[in-house]
């Protein structure tokens, strides 16, 4: 897609976005978003904007090769339950009403684009600081896709309608700086069976093999009130590929060799997470 069609899509939503570095607004032309202090980011060929560019993506151990493997699994639909669960608290909260959000950690894009598609109406923005992730989301146009920093989030004060968070590290002040005065973070975290054959499987090997989320709890309660709640648990049967992407897609396995991976099989795994509506606390 040339760079003209491709800014048309994102002029709309520019009155949303500032500038990481300085917070001015942005314009938007010939393919560069610049700010009135003169900093400039190029829109790629490939439909996102990199906010981020002095940011080592060598370090990154989310790669491209994790996250073909999360796509996979995605459009396998073992996390399909989830993205449900996410839809009906957005249906509940704004019923027709049309909403900003921001997809915090978004990867490979899966849940952005899934309620694009679900609420054609809403502005659905994705961030990531894995440039490899991104380049991965954006090949769905019907979300805006950015590389950035997760604590210098890039838009406007009081812009966001819903803050995402599915299995990122929080910053609440980041997020408060963005909600508006009626804005909510939804927040999925892992349940104590999540992914649980992983664990038992390495578990000599694991810094914390049995999971307990009541610390995350704890932390969401602190930093703001909690409005609803939701639970998804289910068991499914792999293949040989799915127990190796699984394998290959979760940060609990990056410290264990590729070559001890391989050797290992999985015959079912247990998505269990839970979900959490919040008003975070200014």
């Amino acid at each position: 897609m040339k760079i003209e069609e491709l800014s048309k899509r994102w002029e709309p939503e520019l009155p949303l976005l500032r500038c990481p570095k300085c917070g001015a607004d942005f314009t938007l032309e010939r393919g560069q978003f610049r700010c009135g202090s003169g900093h400039c980011y190029d829109l790629s060929a490939k439909g996102y904007v990199n906010l981020a560019p002095s940011h080592d993506q060598k370090k990154e151990k989310y790669d491209a090769s994790l996250f073909e493997a999360r796509s996979r699994i995605f459009a396998d639909g073992f996390y399909r339950p989830v993205l449900e669960a996410v839809c009906e608290m957005l249906e509940r909260r704004f019923g027709d009403s049309t909403f900003t959000l921001a997809d915090v950690g978004c990867g490979e894009g899966y849940y952005c684009a899934g309620l694009a598609r679900r609420f054609p109406g809403a502005a659905c923005f994705g961030v990531d600081l894995s440039r490899d992730g991104i380049q991965r989301a954006a090949r769905n146009r019907e979300a805006c896709w950015m590389v950035a920093d997760l604590k210098r989030l890039p838009f406007r004060p009081s812009g966001m309608d819903v803050v995402l968070d599915v299995l990122t590290p929080a910053d609440y002040q980041a997020f408060s700086l963005v909600l508006g005065q009626h804005g909510v973070l939804i927040k999925a975290i892992p349940g104590a069976d999540y992914l649980k054959e992983i664990r038992a499987l390495f578990r000599d090997r694991l810094r914390n093999p049995d999971y307990d989320n009541e610390r995350v709890i704890r932390h969401l309660e602190g930093h703001g009130e909690i409005l609803e709640h939701a639970m998804v648990r289910c068991e499914f049967p792999l293949d040989e590929r799915q127990s190796s992407d699984f394998l290959c897609m979760t940060p609990m396995t990056f410290s264990i060799p590729e070559e001890i991976r391989r050797e290992k099989r999985l015959e079912k795994i247990t998505v269990h997470m839970e979900i959490y509506m919040a008003k975070v606390k200014g």
